[in-house]
């Protein structure tokens, strides 16, 4: 199957997906109404803005194929490059994967070192050479979560258990 075949699936899927959601985000309970941005807002916003993305991937995906299909036309491709993969398994799987265990090992873990670990390690799935660069993009990443929900929006973060739950009540 071709790149552009799967752009159109995977941007057809996150439309549909934004759609259902977006289908089930009137029935949020709105308990105070004295706010102007109140709780259906995030979603609202998110959702539409999956929306958009996925009109705009779909779009450039079209573009990208009569690209493509012209300079075929003209030339051959020859200088394809070889598709990634780890454990024989495409980067975008391996990338999902990852997403998996980070979630289910923040509970465990709690939420500062399971990010830095995940943002370290798919950082480097997505091919960062420096080291240096992996490690402050993890560390800056994962401050900026820490400081924005459990410190500024007062949201609760996974703690995890045992000796890493009293590190992360170190910082929140």
């Amino acid at each position: 199957m071709s790149n552009i075949k799967k752009d159109y699936i995977f941007y057809s899927i996150v439309i549909v997906f934004a759609m259902i959601f977006l289908t089930m985000t009137p029935q949020i309970k709105i308990t105070n109404a004295s706010f102007i941005i109140g709780p259906k807002t995030w979603p609202y916003t998110l959702l539409i803005l999956l929306l958009v993305l996925g009109a705009y991937g779909i779009i450039s995906s079209f573009f990208k194929s009569k690209k493509i299909q012209e300079t075929e036309a003209t030339e051959d491709n020859e200088d394809n490059e070889p598709e990634r993969r780890l454990f024989k398994l495409s980067i975008p799987i391996v990338c999902l994967i990852t997403v998996i265990l980070y979630v289910l090992l923040l509970s465990v873990f709690g939420f500062i070192l399971s990010s830095l670990i995940f943002l370290y390690g798919l950082s480097f799935l997505l091919g960062e050479k420096k080291q240096l660069n992996a490690i402050i993009f993890s560390i800056a990443t994962t401050t900026v979560f820490v400081f924005l929900f459990p410190v500024l929006l007062s949201i609760p973060l996974p703690r995890g258990m045992g000796v890493f739950r009293h590190f992360s009540l170190l910082f929140y």
